[in-house]
């Protein structure tokens, strides 16, 4: 599962240019780096007459575009869900280290706040979760780590110590309707044995670095 944590703030509070700054220290300390961004104006990547927008209007569940090294995926996803950000990163970003997500001040993941002047605690009861460290030109909250914008490199090592540095991944995940279900090293160990222990008599098992089950329950009839 990887680290998921949110840039939020005000419309031209430097998030996006804060980003741009925290992607290649990111990436050039060995991690790799997904990125979410949230907007709230409707938008239409696909183009009417295309196949990828005909596939869509005959009903497709969604519709993915591969070609030169590249992928796009068209779909629609119920963004009202708690748990939206969660199903983004399973969909899309599983094995990334860390990802990172612009707005989502709703979403209850850890989040940085990059301040404007005169609206800080404004935007401090708007946000959802716990905030883990401020950015802007001085500190809001004394309680808080604080960066200036242009020192992304401190943030980035606040971030490395307190979500990253001693990280394993989970050898394990389970995931309920979208949602994940957090697991203490202990209960992992007894899940694995016993899916392996089932699965290892199978004909045509072999040793592998992944192992995916995926259960679909019917759904149950209303009671009369």
């Amino acid at each position: 599962m990887s680290v998921i944590i949110s840039i939020v703030g005000y419309s031209n509070s430097g998030k996006t240019r804060l980003l741009e700054k925290m992607i290649p220290i990111l990436k050039a300390k060995g991690y790799s780096v997904g990125v979410i961004k949230k907007t709230g104006e409707a938008f239409l990547l696909d183009q009417p007459g295309k196949d990828t927008y005909k596939f869509g209007q005959a009903g497709a569940d969604g519709v993915a575009l591969s070609g030169s090294g590249h992928i796009a995926f068209f779909g629609q996803i119920d963004d009202s869900e708690n748990s939206i950000l969660d199903r983004i990163e399973q969909s899309f970003f599983s094995e990334r280290d860390i990802v990172l997500t612009e707005g989502f001040k709703k979403e209850t993941k850890p989040k940085i706040a990059v301040l404007t002047k005169g609206k800080e605690e404004k935007l401090f009861q708007e946000i959802a979760g716990s905030i883990v460290a401020t950015v802007g030109e001085k500190p809001a909250r004394a309680d808080l780590p604080h960066f200036r914008p242009d020192d992304p490199e401190g943030l980035v090592r606040m971030l490395e110590d307190r979500f990253l540095k001693d990280r394993k991944k989970a050898p394990i995940r389970v995931i309920l309707d979208g949602k994940n279900i957090p697991m203490n090293h202990f209960v992992q160990e007894i899940v694995t044995s016993g899916i392996m222990g089932m699965l290892s008599p199978l004909k045509g098992f072999k040793d592998s670095r992944r192992v995916e089950v995926k259960i679909n329950f019917q759904e149950k009839e209303p009671s009369q």
